[in-house]
């Protein structure tokens, strides 16, 4: 990749995350949308692993229990919710409606529960969160750079969690 792409690639995930900032904040009733920051300790999934990113990305928390991101794959949003209001029908919807899912905890969040790559059953995700240590489990969606499908999405994702009493 040359300079010049790097520099244009850096300006688009930060330009683009301040407008989809400014659009979610209008468009999401009932959340508070925070100010963009730099977020470190974060990981991509490539190659088939999680691998670490030395550098930051932005980001913005949308309370309560999520984030919106931009890194240089795209968007992405996450919520976390505590395991014992999970249900094993929640976890089969969230399977079903994103493409691009991942299911993690909080605390061994290099382990997945769910990868999209690597798809199981919702029982065995089930069985997998129920038999963990984990007292948080995030559920992580990977998107494009199209703000437009990164709202949409995020829209189907807390109508789905509204559904089932964790929003």
């Amino acid at each position: 990749m040359m300079l010049k792409e790097v520099h244009e690639l850096l300006n688009r995930i930060w330009g683009d995350i301040f407008e989809l900032r400014e659009e979610l904040k209008e468009e999401l009733k009932g959340f508070t949308v925070e100010e963009v920051s730099e977020v470190f300790n974060a990981y991509l999934y490539i190659d088939g692993k999680w691998e670490e990113m030395k550098y930051p990305h932005p980001a913005f928390a949308v309370k309560p229990g999520g984030e919106v991101g931009a890194t240089p794959q795209g968007f992405y949003f996450v919520f976390a919710f505590p395991k014992e209001e999970l249900s094993k029908e929640f976890i089969e919807d969230v399977i079903r409606a994103f493409e691009k899912l991942f299911i993690y905890g909080a605390e061994n969040f290099l382990e997945d529960f769910y990868n999209f790559e690597h798809p199981i059953s919702g029982d065995e995700v089930w069985d997998r969160i129920v038999n963990s240590d984990e007292e948080m489990i995030n559920f992580e969606v990977d998107l494009g750079f199209d703000k437009e499908e990164v709202k949409r999405e995020i829209k189907r994702f807390i109508e789905l969690a509204r559904r089932y009493n964790l929003l």
